[in-house]
């Protein structure tokens, strides 16, 4: 009687389905591609009224609503702005840091 040997494939039985995985991955990177925006280009009087509401809402201490574009995407913050960096561009909204070239809109609450 021949002896039967058997022989474990160990983890090559499961590269099917890993190619699976894989490609999930990269479904997801292109679905989130098609979903990024472009960055707005401010006009100069855009940026000189950004700048004067920032300007304002630093000085009066009001509730600002900042809209702001990061990683592809528009954000919204809402807080009181507590210092402005001008050597780093930054600015402080309750202990979140914002570049200044990141912030698209200030709006009064």
């Amino acid at each position: 009687m021949a002896e039967e040997y058997y022989h474990d494939r160990k983890m090559m039985k499961w590269m099917p389905f890993n190619a699976l995985l894989e490609q999930g991955d990269h479904l997801r990177e292109l679905i989130e591609m098609r979903n990024q925006e472009d960055k707005p280009i401010l006009s100069e009087d855009q940026l000189a009224e950004l700048n004067y509401d920032l300007e304002r809402a630093y000085m009066s201490q009001e509730l600002v609503e900042i809209t702001y574009f990061k990683k592809h995407r528009k954000h919204l913050i809402k807080g009181h702005i507590h210092q402005i960096d001008i050597q780093n561009k930054m600015i402080m909204i309750d202990n979140e840091g914002l570049y200044a070239e990141e912030v698209l809109k200030i709006t009064f609450r």
